[in-house]
């Protein structure tokens, strides 16, 4: 037997008996500050592994790294050499070009493509003729693993947080909400200053015509919201190109047809009426506030859209819209309606970005009312997308 186990030689998996999910598996139980060494002799640190991608495109989203050698003060430096952007896994290396990825224009925010195997160069190659390094996770050893980036708390949040009351927390995410509501307005307020005349019609003013793609994008959040916004204004007559569909098909999802349906459906209500003359009203009702919402998810759940996506779109694109004419019309009274609404509104269904802020910043539960949690996307956008600490309204005083 002694003699058999010597001349024993383990034979390595093969590459097409490992499934895809083991890569991320692996690559999700990576510990933060851990050391990844490239194809090419150099070093990533993790930073922070990122999100998970949505049904097509790159596996993860966001993720950001930090080329090595570094001192720990780069972590918290707003100008550090850091590497933001998506990875994509794969079995192999050669998968990347027998999946098509080097033609695919939404694999162009990859950074890293993270393999078992190395059966290719070391480098993969974009549709933009970039160059991403490439990192198998079978170099991985011991001492790269268990070498972090820091000790204890790994962010400033983490350990201010712990020190503030319920109310101080709920405070700070309000007045995040409250930033974000307000850039979305300054948003809409430029596009209502330069209307595109090739849309506006008898039956849709420059108001509409920026209202209606709005609506369309935001029917797309969590899918594909540059195909919806597209198909909004092909809709209102805009010779415009129509990507392809969600997972590059021929036909949008069902779920994604049933959206472009109701949406097709309000438009035709709105030839006769107007969209903005619709919503307007409802906006002014004088009774409870739950009156004014209720009337605004009448309108699009009326029209097919589920209770969820209404809440969506009604606190992502109406409000801050309505906020935004107030400001041209100087209509501090609609205005004043629109962000009480918005300070008032419930909650929207939780999300990717919400769940892993509050992973982030070891919330014990999720926010309460759309306001606070659209704080959290704020905070995620503004600073810790990119782990920019020192910019940051939630660990600045902790630095």
């Amino acid at each position: 037997m002694s003699g058999a186990r010597a001349g024993y030689v383990r034979e390595r998996p093969s590459p097409f008996s490992v499934p895809e999910q083991e890569v991320a598996r692996r690559w999700w139980a990576l510990p933060p500050g851990c050391l990844l060494p490239l194809q090419d002799g150099s070093f990533y640190r993790l930073l922070f592994a990122g999100r998970q991608g949505g049904a097509c495109g790159p596996d993860v989203r966001d993720a950001v790294l930090m080329p090595y050698p570094w001192s720990v003060a780069d972590v918290w430096e707003p100008d550090a050499r850091r590497r933001v952007g998506d990875v994509e896994f794969h079995v192999r290396a050669g998968d990347w070009e027998a999946h098509g990825h080097q033609y695919d224009l939404r694999y162009n925010n990859v950074i890293l493509h993270v393999v078992l195997f190395c059966d290719a160069s070391t480098f993969t190659s974009r549709q933009d003729g970039q160059q991403i390094p490439l990192f198998s996770l079978a170099d991985l050893t011991t001492s790269s693993m268990t070498i972090t980036a820091h000790s204890g708390a790994l962010w400033p949040c983490q350990r201010l947080l712990p020190r503030l009351s319920d109310e101080e927390r709920a405070s700070i995410l309000r007045h995040a909400g409250l930033l974000r509501f307000e850039l979305k307005t300054s948003a809409f307020v430029e596009q209502l200053r330069t209307p595109r005349p090739d849309l506006i019609s008898n039956a849709f003013d420059k108001y509409d015509c920026c209202l209606i793609p709005a609506l369309a994008e935001g029917s797309g959040y969590g899918r594909d919201r540059d195909f919806f916004r597209a198909a909004g204004l092909h809709l209102l007559g805009a010779d415009t190109p129509i990507p392809e569909p969600l997972g590059r098909s021929s036909q949008p999802s069902p779920l994604d047809a049933r959206r472009l349906r109701s949406l097709s459906y309000l438009l035709e209500m709105w030839r006769s009426c107007g969209a903005w003359r619709t919503i307007q009203p409802l906006l002014a009702v004088s009774s409870a506030r739950t009156g004014q919402l209720q009337a605004l998810r009448t309108l699009f759940v009326g029209a097919g859209l589920s209770l969820a996506r209404a809440d969506i779109l009604i606190v992502n694109v109406i409000l801050p819209f309505a906020a935004a004419v107030a400001l041209l019309e100087n209509d501090s009274v609609l205005y004043s309606e629109a962000e009480k609404l918005y300070i008032a509104h419930p909650g929207l269904p939780s999300n990717t970005i919400i769940r892993m802020m509050c992973r982030q910043l070891r919330l014990e539960r999720h926010p309460t009312g759309s306001c606070q949690q659209q704080g959290l996307h704020y905070i995620y956008q503004q600073s810790c997308r990119e782990k920019q600490c020192a910019r940051c309204m939630m660990s600045k005083k902790d630095i």
